[in-house]
C-alpha cells in the first residue's frame, strides 16, 4: 500500500492522485444503479465519476440525471453528468468523458459492470509502483443471473515489449475495458478511443501498445463484467457484424508478421 508520503517521496506532491471513472450510459436504469454504487463504495478516496448520458431520448436523459444526482447528493466522491446532444456511440462517448476528466489517471466502466470495492485503489497503487504508462487486470465475465461464467487471466503475458504485447492482444485481447488504466497524458497522447464503436477497446489497446508507453499488469480481479443475451448495449445488432468483420481485416495485416 501506497501512503502520502511515500507518494511524495516518488512524485514530489502532497497527495494522492485523482483518478477519473468514464461511465458511458445507454437504455439503463437499474444496471447504472448498481454500478455507480459500485463506485460510491471505493476505499480509494481521490476519485472523480464522469457519466455520460448517450440517450437521445428526454425520458432517458431524466432517468439518467435522476441516478446520477442522488449519488452527487450522498457527497461520497465527486460526479459529473455529461449529456450528449445525439446518439454518439461508445467510442465518442467515451471520449467525451476523457475531454471532461481532470484526473492524472483515467479508467472505464460499462454501465452494466461492476467494481470491487479496492479496484480504483490497487491499480493506481500498482501503477504508481511500476511508474507504467497503461495496465492491465484479470477479468471475470459474469452471465445475467449473476453466474460467473468464465474468468479470463493473463498468465500468458511473459514478456513486455511491443512485439510481444501485439502478439498477446491479437491471440487474446487485452481488454475489457473495465481493466484497463491510463496515465491521463499518456491516454491523451496517444488520442483517446478511435472512432469506432464496435472494438474500440481494442483498437485503444493497439494505440497504446504501439505509442511505446510503459505498460503494467497486474494479476488481480477486482471487477465484474457481464455478458447480455436479452438487452442491447451501446453496440449491437448489424453495426456489430460489421464491427467484428472490419476487426478480423484489421488483424490480417499482422497475421504474417506476428507468429
Amino acid at each position: 500500500q501506497i501512503n502520502e508520503k511515500e507518494y511524495k517521496k516518488v512524485n514530489g506532491t502532497k497527495t494522492l492522485p485523482t483518478v477519473s471513472v468514464i461511465v458511458p450510459t445507454y437504455r439503463r436504469d437499474n444496471t447504472l444503479k448498481r454500478a455507480l454504487k459500485s463506485l460510491d463504495n471505493q476505499t480509494y478516496e481521490f476519485t472523480e465519476v464522469i457519466v455520460v448520458d448517450d440517450n437521445e431520448n428526454k425520458v432517458w436523459n431524466e432517468k439518467v440525471e435522476n441516478i446520477v444526482n442522488h449519488f452527487i447528493e450522498k457527497k461520497n466522491k465527486k460526479y459529473i453528468y455529461i449529456k450528449n446532444k445525439t446518439n454518439e456511440g461508445s467510442a465518442k462517448t467515451r471520449n467525451k468523458g476523457i475531454e471532461a476528466s481532470t484526473g492524472e489517471y483515467i479508467t472505464f466502466l460499462d454501465d452494466d459492470d461492476i467494481y470491487l470495492t479496492n479496484k480504483i485503489k490497487n491499480q493506481v497503487e500498482h501503477m504508481i509502483k511500476a511508474n507504467s504508462d497503461y495496465s492491465i487486470t484479470d477479468l471475470a465475465l459474469y452471465n445475467e443471473e449473476d453466474k460467473l461464467i468464465e474468468v479470463r487471466r493473463r498468465k500468458y503475458i511473459k514478456e513486455k515489449n511491443k512485439q510481444s504485447l501485439i502478439r498477446y492482444h491479437l491471440k487474446y485481447h487485452l481488454t475489457g475495458t473495465d481493466t484497463t488504466m491510463f496515465k491521463a497524458e499518456y491516454l491523451s497522447e496517444i488520442g483517446g478511443f478511435p472512432p469506432i464503436n464496435v472494438g474500440d477497446e481494442f483498437y485503444l489497446m493497439m494505440r497504446a501498445i504501439e505509442g511505446n508507453g510503459k505498460f503494467s499488469y497486474l494479476p488481480v480481479m477486482d471487477n465484474r463484467a457481464y455478458i447480455h443475451t436479452i438487452t442491447d448495449g451501446l453496440s449491437s445488432g448489424e453495426s456489430k457484424i460489421k464491427g467484428e468483420n472490419a476487426l478480423f481485416e484489421y488483424k490480417k495485416k499482422f497475421f504474417q508478421s506476428i507468429k
